[in-house]
């Protein structure tokens, strides 16, 4: 499969893995930034290298004509893919989630900041003194655990 074969399918799929639409009118996943996102990392998986050109392989030899198929055929493929590569796809699935979530114009539609997650985080509400005395209760009752040096 060429390079441009495998980006063509790949935005298929993506699409039927985060369809658009729902409440907040998110868009789906089957865009360049989220597939190059989802190629990258898989070059990096120690999971399960090749997962998705191997699911990619699959789907093709399964359906060559996938990308012109309705999405309730599409789904269709993509179940019997995912009960004959399990592993891969779940890992796909991983990949897929990351790339799209992480996207800067995604975050606001979920209610959290778009500027990086990393290394700022997100502004979190501090614990309450009584959250923490009843979270530590149980470990400062068992007294020491370490030899004192």
């Amino acid at each position: 499969m060429s390079t441009a074969e495998t980006q063509t399918l790949l935005l298929k799929v993506l699409d039927e893995i985060i369809p658009a639409g729902g409440a907040r009118r998110m868009p789906s996943a089957g865009v360049k930034a989220v597939a190059d996102g989802v190629l990258t990392a898989t070059a990096y998986s120690n999971r399960s290298p090749g997962a998705v050109i191997r699911l990619l392989e699959a789907i093709s030899l399964k359906s060559p004509d996938f990308q012109n198929l309705s999405s309730n055929l599409r789904v269709d493929v993509l179940k019997e893919v995912e009960a004959a590569y399990p592993a891969d796809f779940t890992e796909l699935v991983r990949l897929t989630y990351t790339a799209y979530y992480s996207r800067a114009d995604i975050r606001p539609m979920l209610g959290v900041g778009a500027h990086p997650v990393h290394p700022d985080g997100y502004p979190v509400e501090p614990e309450s003194d009584a959250l923490i005395d009843e979270l530590t209760t149980p470990v400062r009752a068992r007294g020491t655990a370490y030899r004192l040096a």
